[in-house]
C-alpha cells in the first residue's frame, strides 16, 4: 500500500454537489454581483494501472469552498459588473482549472453543474454552502 492510499474497504465512493448560494463577488467596476455556484465532487473509480482509489474526505470540503471563493473574487477583480452578469461560461472555466489545482484527494474531480451570476440585492447576499449526497451515483 502506498503513502496516499486508503484500504478499498470503507472508501467513500459516492459524489456530492457542493452548492454556494449568494458569494458576495466586487467587480472591477465596484459593483457587488451575487454568484450561485454548484460543483459536482466525483470520484473516480482507480483505473487497472493504479492502486485504490482514495475516495472522498470530508476534510477536504473546506478546500473545496475556498477554492470557489477565491477563484470568484479574484475573476471579479478582473471583470466589470456587467460582463460578470453574461460570463458565466468564463466562470465555469475558472473554477473548474482552480478545483484542478484544489488539495483535494486524488480521483476526485470536480465539475461545475451550474452557475448564476445577479445584481447584489441585500437580502440575497447570504455567502452560505453545503454539501449534498448525489443518489444514484
Amino acid at each position: 500500500m502506498g503513502l496516499f492510499s486508503r484500504p478499498a474497504t470503507g472508501v467513500d465512493m459516492r459524489d456530492r454537489d457542493y452548492v454556494l448560494t449568494g458569494c458576495p463577488v466586487v467587480a472591477r467596476d465596484d459593483m457587488l454581483v451575487l454568484v450561485d455556484l454548484t460543483v459536482r465532487l466525483a470520484v473516480r473509480p482507480p483505473r487497472d494501472d493504479e492502486a485504490d482509489a482514495l475516495g472522498y474526505d470530508p476534510g477536504d470540503e473546506r478546500s473545496v469552498h475556498a477554492v470557489c471563493v477565491l477563484v470568484l473574487r479574484q475573476l471579479g477583480a478582473d471583470m466589470p459588473s456587467d460582463e460578470l452578469l453574461v460570463g458565466r461560461a468564463r466562470i465555469v472555466e475558472a473554477v473548474e482549472q482552480g478545483l484542478a489545482f484544489a488539495p483535494v484527494g486524488a480521483g476526485v474531480a470536480g465539475r461545475v453543474l451550474s452557475a448564476e451570476v445577479r445584481p447584489y440585492d441585500s437580502a440575497g447576499a447570504v455567502l452560505d454552502h453545503e454539501y449534498r449526497l448525489v443518489a444514484g451515483s
